[in-house]
C-alpha cells in the first residue's frame, strides 16, 4: 500500500481537493483508495458524502487495531475513515499514549492488504496529527497554489519532512504538486518557476487549473470525475494519477505496506 499525506501549512491550497479528486483518478485506473481524515473539520468527509459509523478518526489513533471497523464507503468509489470535532480533543491526548507518532502507521497495519493507496487529508497546523501522517507516509505530497505566500508554506512542510526523516520514517519522499494555477498571470508562472528551481525533481510536472467546476464538485458529494469528467480539472487529476503511477512502479510496493491484496475483505468494509 503506498500512503500519501496531502499537507501544508497554509489553508486554502487545495489539499482536500486534491486528496478527494486524486484518489478518484486511482480508483479510475483500478486503484483501490483508502481516504483518512485527520482533520478536526472534517473537510474531506464532508467532500464525498461520508456517513460516519460510530467510529471516526480519532477512534482509530486511540485504538489503532480497530480501523476497519471505521471505513465506510464514499463517493467515487473510494473507503473513508472520517472524522469529527472530537478528534481536536483527541489529538491532546496522544501525548499520554504509547508511540504517539506511530499511532496511524499501527492502524495501516491491519489494513495493508486492503488498499493499493491511502491519502490523508492533513489540517494545516503543527501536532499530532501531521506526525502521525507523516509518521505514516510514503510521501509528503504538497499541494503550492501559485501564489506567493505558499512558497513560505512549501518551506515549512520541508523542514518538517526533513524533521520525520530525522526520527521516525527515514523513508519519507517530498513531492509538489501545482494547484489553483492560472496560466494567464505571469506571478503564477513565476511561482511555480521558482518552486521547480528550488526543488528540482520534486514538482510534478502536472499542473491543477483554478477551475469552478473543482470549488462546486464538493457541495454534490461528488468528486470531480463524477461531477464534470470532461472538465480540466478531471483531466489534471488524472494527469496527475498516472504520474504518480509511473513513479511508484519504479519505486515498488513500500516493504511496511507490502503483502497480498484481500479482495473480499475490501468488498466487504
Amino acid at each position: 500500500m503506498h500512503v500519501y499525506a496531502v499537507t501544508s501549512q497554509k489553508g486554502g491550497v487545495g489539499k482536500t481537493t486534491t486528496a478527494v479528486n486524486l484518489g478518484a483518478a486511482l480508483v479510475a485506473e483500478g486503484k483501490r483508495v483508502l481516504l483518512v481524515d485527520l482533520d478536526p473539520q472534517a473537510s474531506l468527509t464532508a467532500a464525498v458524502g461520508a456517513r460516519p459509523r460510530r467510529l471516526t478518526s480519532g477512534d482509530v489513533l486511540r485504538h489503532p487495531h480497530r480501523i476497519l471497523d471505521a471505513i465506510v464507503p464514499c463517493a467515487g468509489g473510494m473507503r473513508v475513515v472520517p472524522a469529527a470535532p472530537s478528534l481536536a480533543c483527541i489529538l491532546l491526548e496522544l501525548d499520554q499514549m504509547e508511540a504517539p507518532a506511530h499511532r496511524l502507521l499501527t492502524a495501516f497495519s491491519h489494513v495493508k492488504d486492503l488498499f493499493d493507496y491511502s491519502l490523508i487529508d492533513c489540517p494545516p497546523s503543527l501536532g499530532h496529527a501531521i506526525s502521525n501522517a507523516l509518521t505514516a507516509a510514503d510521501v509528503a505530497l504538497v499541494p503550492l497554489q501559485c501564489e506567493f505566500l505558499s512558497l513560505r508554506g512549501l518551506a515549512d512542510v520541508r523542514d518538517i519532512a526533513g524533521e520525520i526523516q530525522a526520527t521516525t520514517n527515514p523513508g519519507l519522499r517530498l513531492r509538489v504538486v501545482a494547484t489553483m494555477f492560472d496560466k494567464r498571470t505571469t506571478h503564477a508562472r513565476d511561482v511555480l518557476d521558482e518552486a521547480r528551481n528550488a526543488l528540482p525533481g520534486l514538482v510534478y510536472e502536472t499542473v491543477i487549473p483554478r477551475t469552478v467546476r473543482l470549488a462546486e464538485a464538493p457541495a454534490t458529494g461528488q468528486t470531480i470525475l463524477e461531477y464534470a469528467p470532461e472538465s480540466n480539472g478531471a483531466i489534471s487529476y488524472r494527469a496527475l494519477a498516472q504520474e504518480i503511477l509511473q513513479e511508484d512502479e519504479a519505486y515498488g510496493t513500500p516493504q511496511r505496506y507490502s503483502g497480498s491484496h484481500a479482495e473480499a475483505a475490501y468488498s466487504g468494509t
